[in-house]
């Protein structure tokens, strides 16, 4: 239970100050990064496929003006980032984050490692979902943007008999926004170079979630990496007891009571990097922003990457618009940086073309409704719902009350997860899976620097109750990693073994190998009828 002593000794930071005591840190080599560099940094790995999505698959007309738009919120974002909310610039001190250079390494070649072992750019074997993932890819490198298909390109005769029309065309529908700068090498290099790409950018992404959210807590410690890929619900728990009792309504792993599910990162990492890594920045960032003047820009992007997590940033947003710490002296002045005209524009902007696009395929939300109502017997909802509340948000909630009962985000965190599992939202519940994700990672980040103190070797308790909160915390993090320790068993057990990987099933959505996968994806990534949609009449290119 012991920290390297350099990174310990890096973590303690002056009161009120964002870097590390610079006399305590004077052992161990370290790199002084500008605050506003660091966020200018997770904004612009943001931003960028956004504009690379404005300028590539809206018309000229629409996509230089919103490039131009967003070019100049983005300026005024990060020229603004050190201005607290009364918009006094906050003193030298707070705009550097002194790092570790052991630190800053080790967060590089973990990222790069993370990335690689979860499956970005299939070179491993992979966990569900890749052979989407690798079909998304290849269209955007193979097909002009935006991506139509026409149904005389699809060979195999079951699928064919399954969509029932032999031609015709529709559009590719989905949040791909994450693919965007690989998908450009791809056009320009080839796909498998926009592949190595893809698993760069992915690294990079997660680089910056370590950097923003040990900014954060101020503590640059390995736990933060560790608790990023590990933290989870206590799902060993319920697995246990299956093994004894077989009950019926068992699904899958992390799926241990029907309708409710929590996702743990690294299943998140494997399956949806694509909308995991960008909402954990987002959290990041709120949680290192000094005012709420850009809040629209920062929050909203998320709306690029996941629609679904966009019901849980919401909340989140509302206690950091109007928390102690972004509160102006003056409640004018708070109005006025909560609806700042880089708020409302990027807001509204992202809403209207965005949503305009998802809402296209209306298919892919069909099955939805109140969760007892999935249940054959709906009195039975409220053991499910206990049980689900005591193994995934319970642990965090007992653990960190004391250091955020404060902590307006915190209590918002807790109530955002107590309150959606009353609703369900496509056949698998994207709604419950990815909605969680901003008060999770919020969690996530919140245990890390917990774990961090704990694993402090100047912490050591002293008496009985010190160790037992200790040892509780230990076993909650020993719990915790047993979903990422079991996929992890399935990813290199399955190498050892020789499996088959399934990553070309699909191939492309233009041509399905397999007829298996041929009714998912015309329900959750194709848009019939496009020419007739708002986005396709008024926004996107001419096909």
């Amino acid at each position: 239970m012991k920290e390297v002593k350099q990174l310990e000794e890096a973590s303690r930071v002056k009161k009120g100050s964002g870097s590390p005591d610079r006399n305590t840190a004077s052992e161990a080599k370290s790199v002084t990064i500008p605050f506003a560099w660091l966020y200018a940094s997770a904004l612009l790995f943001l931003t960028l496929p956004l504009f690379m999505f404005f300028i590539g698959y809206l018309r000229l007309a629409v996509g230089i003006p919103l490039t131009l738009a967003f070019l100049a919120i983005l300026f005024y974002a990060i020229s603004d980032c050190l201005n607290d909310p009364n918009g006094v610039k906050l003193s030298d001190r707070s705009k550097e984050i002194e790092i570790p250079l052991s630190y800053l390494i080790g967060c590089a070649v973990t990222a790069l490692l993370i990335s690689f072992v979860t499956g970005v750019g299939e070179y491993i074997f992979t966990l569900q979902d890749h052979q989407y993932r690798r079909a998304i890819m290849r269209d955007l490198v193979n097909y002009d943007w935006p991506v139509i298909y026409n149904y005389s390109t699809q060979q195999n005769q079951e699928v064919r008999e399954i969509f029932g029309i032999a031609s015709g065309e529709r559009a590719f529908s989905y949040y791909f926004l994450y693919w965007m700068p690989a998908a450009l090498a791809g056009k320009i290099f080839g796909f498998e170079f926009g592949n190595f790409v893809l698993l760069l950018w992915n690294s990079l992404g997660i680089f910056l979630c370590f950097l923003v959210s040990s900014a954060a807590i101020r503590k640059y410690s390995p736990w933060v990496p560790f608790m990023f890929v590990f933290f989870s619900g206590l799902d060993a728990i319920p697995n246990v007891v299956h093994l004894f009792t077989q009950y019926s309504s068992w699904r899958w792993f992390e799926g241990f009571v029907p309708v409710m599910t929590y996702v743990s990162n690294f299943r998140e990492l494997a399956s949806v990097f694509n909308q995991m890594v960008p909402c954990f920045l987002v959290v990041g960032l709120l949680l290192l922003s000094n005012n709420t003047r850009s809040t629209g820009l920062t929050a909203g992007i998320l709306f690029a990457y996941s629609p679904w997590a966009v019901f849980g940033i919401i909340p989140i947003v509302g206690a950091v618009l109007f928390g102690k710490k972004h509160r102006a002296e003056t409640m004018a002045k708070t109005l006025f940086n909560t609806f700042s005209p880089s708020n409302i524009t990027s807001a509204v902007l992202l809403l209207v073309v965005l949503g305009s696009y998802y809402g296209a395929n209306s298919s892919a939300t069909g099955v939805r409704g109140f969760a007892w109502t999935y249940f054959d017997n709906p009195v039975l909802f409220i053991p499910a719902y206990l049980a689900f509340v005591a193994i995934e948000v319970l642990p965090f909630a007992v653990i960190l009350y004391k250091s955020k009962k404060d902590d307006a985000l915190f209590w918002v965190a807790l109530i955002t997860l107590l309150v959606i599992p009353f609703y369900k939202i496509t056949d698998m519940n994207d709604f419950s899976m990815r909605g969680s994700m901003p008060a999770l990672f919020l969690l996530c980040i919140y245990m890390s620097d917990i774990v961090a103190e704990v694993m402090n070797e100047k912490n050591t308790p002293t008496t009985k109750k010190g160790w037992a909160k200790s040892a509780a915390i230990m076993l909650t993090v020993i719990l915790m990693m047993v979903p990422a320790l079991f996929n992890g068993f399935i990813i290199f057990g399955s190498i050892i073994t020789g499996d088959p990987s399934d990553k070309e099933d699909i191939g492309s959505f233009g041509n399905i190998n397999k007829a298996e996968y041929a009714e998912v994806i015309q329900e959750q990534f194709f848009t019939e009828d496009y020419k007739n949609c708002f986005f396709y009449k008024y926004f996107a290119k001419k096909t």
